[in-house]
């Protein structure tokens, strides 16, 4: 059931719980007792028709208890008499203004009586007599009511005029006092039963006891709704701290019988709506003319500005209520900006506009638009204020030069005016900030020129770390740390192995065959092939190469000198063999010789760490498994 519904289901208790409650009540306009007779009622409305006549259709003034001041018009009696016909309207006025100890005999109530002559404070002091024996709900009832009446009259008039400060102590007692027995009778039986009784006296059908019941179920929330309203003008005036007294009261009174989140969204609807109303109407003058887009959007946040602070009073600002209607608002309060920078490259009132924008905005989704939006327009800003900065930073990350040069001219011509910037700045500024990120974007570029087409790796390197420590914006952050993750892996891939020094040449890589996965069966054998590339320098590669050649040269020296001896010292009918003989042993020794150097080289291959880790997984050096 919502706030719509509970009007509907008590309508005239509902309605009839504002500010005006009292001042409108038709026993009060009429000067009528509760328990008037329709002959009374007749007589009475005979008599105002002929005061009116004398009163030229001016005010009325009627023997009522409290008279209204200024007196009631004759409209608003004649309109009093018509509702005194409406069954729940009269009977919800008549909970509301003072009773008899028993209906039917005001005549005899010696308080009723004082009352209508104007001895009102007689009739209270009767009442407190008979409140304090504990024995007439009847007494505590018209006590609630008139300090109740009191403190609406007087928050009325404060609100109208303001208050001294005796009367602003006096109003809150009223308040204390009226809600001290509003407490206990809002469930009290024997007030309802009261009630009750009086709907069966008057025996109309038009009413019930179950309009009864319903009165009892929303008079909580009718008495929040009092103040609710009461909280939402002083709100209105900027009166704070008023406001935030009537929403404690709220809050504080008939805990568990009333329901003030109900009551607070049928108080706010119509403010609900207002905002609504402009935030549309923004959008539409925004469409029809985007250069006045800012105009709409400023007058927008300027209207909205007191009564997202009543939306904070009421539900706080965490309140889903505050956050869906403020968030739309923002949201409108963007499209306006957008469209107005688009047609009038206005970034300085595009940026100030919007962050006022950020006040209003709770969600996720507009604060992170709004955010971004504020950042284009600060680039926007800085394109134009630093664009000579930025030109020389393009001039040289442009220029044909090498890498080095490059970042040499950055060291010396853009680096030593960033301190200045710094201090004129401050090293927090959102300015500066797109500055440092365009420092650290041309040593990237710088970096990834070195890497790629120069193979240099020191260049890159210390370019990348310049941008590290420079670098203001995260997602710029995030690629120089991978860009320095994937340099530090490139380098390690494109050094000699075996010197670690000097870079790998292609020319001089080696190729490591490698066979794994083999699979016997039968006479058939299936295997996986790999190539292993190793890098090696081209002072590596010599090394190797000479050291080869003298494991040869040695190999051919020993199968000569092995025939020689072998054939010089044996049998001259021997020679023969004995030539061969010495020739085999002689390459027997080099073969071992050159199998020593090369191995040499070989054993440094096979520490290679993707060797090992092959090797590890079950794979072997050569290029099939019958080699």
């Amino acid at each position: 059931m919502n706030a719509e519904s509970d009007i509907e289901e008590c309508q005239p208790l509902i309605e009839a719980c504002t500010l005006d409650l009292y001042q409108r009540n038709i026993f009060r306009i009429t000067g009528l007792p509760v328990d008037a007779t329709p002959k009374e009622v007749a007589r009475q409305a005979q008599r105002l028709q002929m005061m009116d006549e004398m009163s030229g259709g001016g005010t009325v003034q009627s023997q009522a208890a409290f008279p209204l001041s200024p007196p009631p018009t004759a409209e608003q009696i004649r309109e009093a008499l018509a509702r005194m016909k409406e069954p729940e309207h009269r009977l919800v006025d008549e909970f509301f203004w003072y009773w008899p100890e028993t209906f039917g005999d005001s005549k005899n109530d010696p308080a009723i009586q004082a009352l209508l002559a104007g001895k009102a404070q007689e009739a209270m002091d009767l009442w407190v007599k008979r409140e304090r024996t504990g024995r007439s709900l009847v007494a505590k009832h018209n006590l609630a009511i008139m300090f109740h009446m009191f403190a609406v009259d007087w928050t009325n008039h404060h609100m109208a005029y303001g208050l001294d400060e005796d009367r602003d102590k006096k109003t809150k007692e009223y308040w204390a006092y009226a809600f001290e027995r509003w407490e206990i009778l809002a469930d009290a039986d024997g007030i309802w039963d009261t009630v009750k009784e009086r709907v069966r006296s008057l025996a109309d059908e038009a009413l019930t006891t179950g309009f009864v019941r319903r009165m009892r179920r929303l008079l909580p929330q009718g008495l929040d709704r009092v103040n609710a309203e009461a909280a939402l003008k002083f709100a209105e005036l900027r009166q704070t701290d008023w406001a935030e007294y009537h929403v404690d009261y709220m809050r504080e009174s008939n805990i568990g019988l009333d329901d003030v989140d109900r009551t607070v969204e049928l108080v706010l609807g119509p403010t609900r709506k207002r905002v609504e109303q402009r935030v549309q109407t923004t959008r539409d003058q925004a469409q029809d003319n985007p250069a006045k887009g800012a105009q709409a959007a400023a007058a927008l946040m300027e209207d909205c500005k007191p009564l997202m602070a009543v939306f904070d009073l009421f539900h706080g600002a965490e309140s889903h209520y505050r956050a869906e209607l403020f968030d739309e608002m923002a949201s409108a309060v963007a499209d306006a900006l957008v469209s107005y920078q688009k047609d009038t490259g206005d970034d300085q009132t595009f940026v100030n506009l919007l962050k006022q924008a950020q006040a209003f905005a709770t969600g996720t989704v507009i604060c992170d638009r709004l955010t971004k939006n504020i950042g284009i327009g600060l680039g926007n800003l800085s394109a134009q204020e630093f664009k000579p900065f930025f030109e020389s930073i393009n001039l040289i990350t442009d220029s044909p030069t090498h890498p080095a040069n490059k970042l040499q001219q950055l060291r010396e011509q853009i680096m030593p005016k960033l301190p200045a910037l710094a201090t004129r700045l401050g090293t927090i500024n959102e300015s500066y900030n797109a500055v440092l990120d365009a420092v650290a974007m041309a040593l990237r570029s710088i970096s990834i020129e070195a890497h790629n087409d120069h193979q240099d790796f020191a260049t890159a390197e210390s370019a990348l770390q310049i941008a590290s420590k420079l670098v203001a914006g995260q997602d710029l952050r995030r690629r120089i740390a991978e860009d320095v993750k994937v340099l530090a892996s490139n380098k390690a891939d494109s050094l000699c192995f075996f010197c670690g020094v000097s870079p790998s040449r292609k020319d001089a890589i080696i190729k490591i065959e490698m066979y794994g996965n083999v699979k016997r069966q039968f006479n058939n054998v299936t295997y996986s092939k790999y190539t292993v590339s190793i890098a090696r320098c081209g002072d590596c590669k010599g090394k190797h190469s000479k050291t080869q050649r003298i494991g040869y040269t040695v190999s051919v020296a020993c199968i000569a000198v092995g025939a020689l001896i072998l054939g010089a010292l044996s049998n001259p009918q021997w020679s023969g063999g004995a030539w061969f003989v010495g020739a085999l042993l002689g390459g027997l020794l080099g073969s071992f010789f050159t199998w020593i150097t090369n191995s040499a080289v070989g054993s440094v291959s096979e520490n290679h760490p993707e060797i090992r880790k092959m090797i590890r997984q079950g794979w072997s050096i050569g290029s099939s498994p019958e080699a």
